[in-house]
């Protein structure tokens, strides 16, 4: 979510100096804790001021009244730094400098063997991505490599929990594994079909898991079909 983002600009500023804000809403809840389990033990009125300490996940940090109190992030809007009339999140959308490229790594199964992907992205928007990457899978009876480009659409950027999906293309390398017969490596082409989750760790940093389908054309004639399954991370810059 693009308050993760904040959050961030807000833990460097705040270890200069800490912020004075307005809240510009009827009240805002104040918890003795940063998470929705722990109890509500102030509401800060509108007009009152608060002071912006730290930040933790999807929470902050803020001094009201001589206490130290958790405000939930979702309610930036609904703050004002002193003597402005844009809110902390209006003020952090305006200057923000959009992230276009993503470099990843992931791990987990294709067709039942260890599979290892490195990927690129570049992000046209929020919703629209265009991903290349490589893997290298290791089995007992035969090595592949994989070389895909893909693009991606992600119909909920904002969620926190954002499903998203890909269709793509490329190809599989496969060297067979055998001791009394040299096998000549096999180019293979092949069309995906990918789905997955993504959920945001910080304002760069994202964890997924991804589910892909692809179809294998094969010199025989006769198209396969293989399952990889991958959780991974990816950093934006």
């Amino acid at each position: 979510m693009r308050w993760f983002g904040f959050m961030l600009l807000l833990l460097l500023t705040a270890s200069v100096s800490a912020e004075q804000v307005v809240v510009q809403q009827d009240f805002v809840d104040l918890r003795s804790g940063p998470g929705r389990g722990y109890p509500v033990v102030q509401v800060a009125l509108k007009h009152d001021t608060l002071v912006l300490l730290k930040q933790r996940t999807g929470w902050l940090k803020v001094q009201y009244r001589q206490q130290q109190l958790w405000l939930a992030a979702t309610d930036l809007d609904y703050l004002y730094p002193t003597g402005s009339e844009q809110s902390l999140a209006a003020l952090w959308q305006d200057n923000q400098t959009p992230a276009r490229w993503q470099l990843g790594v992931a791990a987990g199964d294709f067709a039942g063997t260890s599979y290892y992907q490195l990927s690129a992205s570049y992000l046209f928007s929020d919703v629209v991505a265009l991903e290349l990457s490589a893997g290298q899978g290791s089995g007992q009876l035969a090595s592949n490599q994989q070389f895909l480009l893909q693009l991606g659409l992600s119909p909920w950027p904002h969620w926190r929990l954002s499903p998203y999906f890909a269709l793509g293309g490329g190809v599989l390398l496969t060297r067979q594994r055998t001791v009394l017969v040299q096998t000549p490596e096999r180019n293979s082409p092949l069309a995906t079909m990918e789905l997955g989750v993504n959920y945001p760790l910080s304002q760069r940093v994202q964890a997924n898991v991804r589910y892909r389908r692809a179809l294998i054309s094969t010199e025989r004639d006769i198209n396969e079909e293989t399952n990889t399954w991958l959780i991974g991370l990816r950093v934006a810059f």
